[in-house]
């Protein structure tokens, strides 16, 4: 019954955490399209992370922050400016100019893209003569080829409009499903958004290796990416009319840096600790289920034969990269384990089998001696 409970609460808050994610792509396509720029939304994400985060890194970590160096402090800096900064924006931008149903899709390829980058930097190795490697190089090319599919092809609509409108999607100026130039667009820069947040999640790996508080590190990448964002936001977006809240917008941009920021942050982080950074993973293709129910039932979203079939090669992709990363692993704790157990044999030559000799008679109390008797 324990073993039971230990495996329900992390699937239970991994599903959290996706619908934390679709909920956001919806809301935020709305409001977007009724007429929010991409560029205010941006400016007022990080600044509302930064706000929900202080707590957990103030409470939990004010006992055991280390201390913080310049090459700390320039490595956060990039982080910031490419993993909240860059990546934002061009997530703001993308989500304009597509669907929720198409950020969804193209969110499974952030594990692919981070092998591809991680392979220069020496933290991965390709290992094509092993299976692992070369599921995880596979996977890896179905996965780009499901979103270049999605990416440049419609074909036939699969499942129409709803009846049902949400009121607040009755309002927006934008057809979801039209416009062919921003269906090539839009796509095009999620993918950059994927590669620029794959960066990030590298330089942000070294960063926990030097500063070993991570609630204190993303509170740091926030409040530095909220300077950058509203810098570069109010030099193209100056009126102030354009940076007035209404009350849907307020609950966009809330719900995004409170919801997932800081509450998706600490769910995943909990999972991971609990089950390990490949079960969380493995629930990236809840997000493109969840995303496409909600934007056919609220914002009139049509599916098209590219997006199905693009979506479910991106998935299948994912799965078989997954499958190879968790090989390589399995593979590298037993050559660990042999290592450590020959590391062992060396130290205490006196092993069992060498007790089990000394204790053998002689060889003349030996004859006679049948190993049957």
């Amino acid at each position: 019954m324990k073993k039971t409970g230990n495996d329900l609460l992390p699937f239970i808050a991994m599903v959290i955490v996706q619908l934390g994610y679709a909920g956001s792509n919806v809301v935020t396509k709305l409001v977007m399209d009724t007429g929010m720029d991409p560029f205010v939304q941006t400016a007022y994400r990080p600044i509302f992370a930064t706000i929900s985060i202080a707590p957990f890194a103030y409470f939990l970590e004010r006992k055991t922050r280390p201390r913080l160096t310049l090459s700390v402090i320039f490595q956060i800096f990039l982080c910031s400016l490419v993993g909240i900064t860059a990546t934002q924006y061009t997530f703001c931008i993308g989500l304009k100019n597509t669907t929720p149903t198409i950020v969804g899709a193209i969110d499974n390829l952030i594990p692919a893209f981070t092998f591809l980058l991680a392979v220069p930097f020496g933290l991965e190795k390709l290992g094509l003569r092993s299976i692992a490697g070369q599921a995880k190089l596979i996977g890896t090319i179905v996965c780009v080829g499901g979103a270049m599919l999605l990416s440049l092809y419609r074909g036939p609509v699969v499942i129409g409009q709803l009846g049902f409108h949400w009121k607040y999607a009755e309002s927006s100026d934008k057809d979801i499903n039209s416009g062919h130039t921003n269906f090539l667009l839009g796509p095009f820069i999620l993918i950059i958004s994927s590669v620029t947040y794959a960066l990030w999640l590298i330089i942000q790996a070294r960063v926990n290796e030097k500063y070993a508080a991570p609630y204190s590190s993303i509170f740091l990448v926030f409040f530095l990416a909220s300077f950058q964002c509203m810098i570069i936001s109010y030099c193209v977006v100056p009126k102030a009319s354009e940076w007035a809240l209404t009350p849907i917008r307020a609950i966009s941009v809330v719900y995004n840096g409170t919801v997932c920021s800081s509450l998706a942050l600490y769910l995943s982080s909990w999972c991971i600790e609990k089950k390990g950074p490949l079960y969380v993973s493995m629930f990236n293709p809840f997000l493109l289920i969840i995303a496409a129910f909600l934007s056919w039932i609220l914002l009139r979203e049509k599916l098209y034969v590219g997006i199905v079939v693009g979506s479910i090669l991106t998935i299948v992709g994912l799965y078989g990269f997954l499958w190879g990363q968790k090989k390589e692993m399995e593979q590298s704790k037993n050559d660990v384990e042999e290592e450590n157990k020959e590391a062992n044999k060396e130290e205490n030559p006196l092993c069992k089998g060498d007790l089990e000799l000394q204790l053998v008679p002689n060889n003349s109390d030996l004859d006679g001696f049948s190993p049957n008797m």
